[in-house]
């Protein structure tokens, strides 16, 4: 905990910038993958001495993700649209300083695969352009984990890499699915719904219902993943898939008696 605050806080600092916080908000620093990122770490066989480098660069490069992906046709005038593109390449620019100082050339070659990989599976997902569930969830995993997975591939360490992918893939579904039950309006549920259901102007109660155990299947996949991992988790860590999970013991109960 110690190390993800002083994390944390070197981020933040990088962060902050007096023109920019007078006019758009701060961006929030994702302790789930800080975490993720230094448990990968910490099992690596031959991390390098200068961990913390890496980890705030893959940190940034998230952040400069998140940031352009504000950016909307409405609601904020043309200045705030402008300086929010502006903020999100400036952090650009400080992940690609931090790893150039590095010379990991390896690394920023991964990220860059990485990111490519993220744009194009968020035009897939914006786009409505796939045609199978499997495919759309598989999507939104790469979206959420491909940075991590990346630098799981540079630490030799891919069995974290998938144990992120399950991880951020169930937290995504979880606030989706949270969104759909409380607003019932979701990116993702639009997307579903587009493939289930592709004549429908307006779901009925039992189509909504089939969408939603839908997407439990899958959140309950992702627990099992996670429960089965062959990774033996910090304190800190399990205790935040249990969090995160919820029903997490219950999972596991099917799983003993299944097995």
């Amino acid at each position: 905990m110690v190390k993800l605050a002083s994390l944390k806080e070197q981020i933040e600092r990088l962060l902050n910038h007096s023109y920019l916080r007078e006019r758009v908000p701060a961006p929030a620093v994702d302790e789930d993958r800080l975490l993720l990122a230094l448990s990968m770490f910490a099992d690596a066989p031959a991390a390098p001495n200068e961990s913390d480098r890496y980890i705030i660069a893959m940190m940034l490069v998230q952040i400069a993700l998140d940031t352009h992906d504000e950016v909307t046709d409405s609601g904020d005038d043309l200045k705030t649209r402008q300086l929010i593109v502006l903020a999100g390449d400036l952090y650009s620019g400080l992940y690609y300083e931090l790893l150039a100082r590095s010379g990991d050339i390896a690394l920023i070659r991964l990220f860059a695969e990485a990111i490519r990989d993220i744009n194009e599976q968020k035009v897939r997902l914006y786009e409505k352009s796939s045609e199978r569930i499997e495919t759309l969830f598989a999507a939104v995993g790469t979206i959420e984990s491909a940075l991590l997975a990346k630098l799981a591939d540079r630490m030799a360490v891919p069995q974290w890499g998938q144990f992120a992918y399950h991880y951020l893939l169930l937290r995504r579904l979880l606030q989706e699915r949270e969104s759909f039950v409380g607003t019932g309006t979701s990116v993702l549920f639009e997307q579903m719904a587009h493939i289930a259901f592709p004549r429908a102007k307006v779901l009925t109660n039992e189509q909504q219902r089939y969408l939603l155990r839908l997407c439990n299947r899958y959140i309950d996949h992702c627990k099992e993943a996670l429960f089965t991992a062959k990774l033996l988790p910090n304190d800190v860590l399990a205790l935040r898939v249990t969090e995160l999970s919820g029903g997490f013991s219950a999972i596991a109960k099917k799983t003993v008696e299944e097995g």
